[in-house]
């Protein structure tokens, strides 16, 4: 394990107990799960450039003392994302459920860059228990578009759904809809391949989403 206060240079603060702290705090991680958070800090701020710099983060929590990911040190619960130019994304405030498209596109957009980097993304359209953090983690596969995952459905369901009005049930199972959905969702945003077996497919079309989630863009 190692122990940092910033993901490449800038700060974590916890604001589970007191909204707003910014006192540093020691967090824990593996090394290997250290170098993909600064690699995924490094996508969010690129997709992201046109809001500034990222001025901080906000987490629920990395290394805990439980079973599973986060026990492992292979986990992080992102909380809260704030830009220099004054944008914020808000998992602590459910922002997938925000009545304003712009904050679900962002809320989106966040969640994407998570599953560029990170196998497992646990979102508020996941279940109850993530409603106030996206939760991810290593998991020990590559990053790919699972059909069988009720994460990846619910996720692609949302996408559709906030950038093309596509009008889906977000109930993780992957139908003909769902299906019919992306293969639009891909071509419209210009990218080829197949995020089902490839990784690098994938990863270009969370890009691409992202890059019109951060720019309030319809697909």
């Amino acid at each position: 394990m190692i122990t940092f206060q910033r993901i490449d240079g800038t700060p974590v603060y916890y604001w589970r107990s007191g909204r707003g702290n910014t006192t540093l705090r020691n967090w824990q991680v593996t090394q290997a799960f250290y170098d993909s958070l600064v690699l995924w800090i490094r996508d969010l701020r690129s997709l992201s450039s046109a809001y500034g710099s990222i001025t901080y983060l906000v987490s629920a929590g990395f290394y805990v003392n439980k079973p599973g990911e986060h026990g492992s040190g292979t986990a992080m619960d992102l909380d809260h994302v704030r830009w220099s130019g004054g944008q914020v994304s808000s998992p602590l405030d459910r922002d997938h459920a925000s009545g304003t498209l712009a904050t679900r596109r962002r809320y989106l957009a966040v969640d994407a860059v998570c599953r560029r980097r990170f196998r497992f993304a646990l979102d508020g359209w996941y279940n109850a228990a993530h409603e106030d953090h996206i939760h991810s983690d290593f998991g020990g596969l590559p990053v790919r578009c699972v059909t069988g995952s009720e994460s990846d459905t619910k996720f692609v369901q949302a996408l559709c759904n906030n950038f093309m009005s596509s009008g889906l049930v977000v109930d993780g199972i992957w139908g003909p809809k769902t299906q019919s959905a992306f293969t639009t969702a891909k071509s419209r945003l210009g990218t080829t391949g197949d995020p089902h077996t490839s990784s690098a497919a994938w990863q270009s079309f969370l890009s691409a989403a992202a890059r019109k989630g951060f720019a309030n863009q319809a697909f």
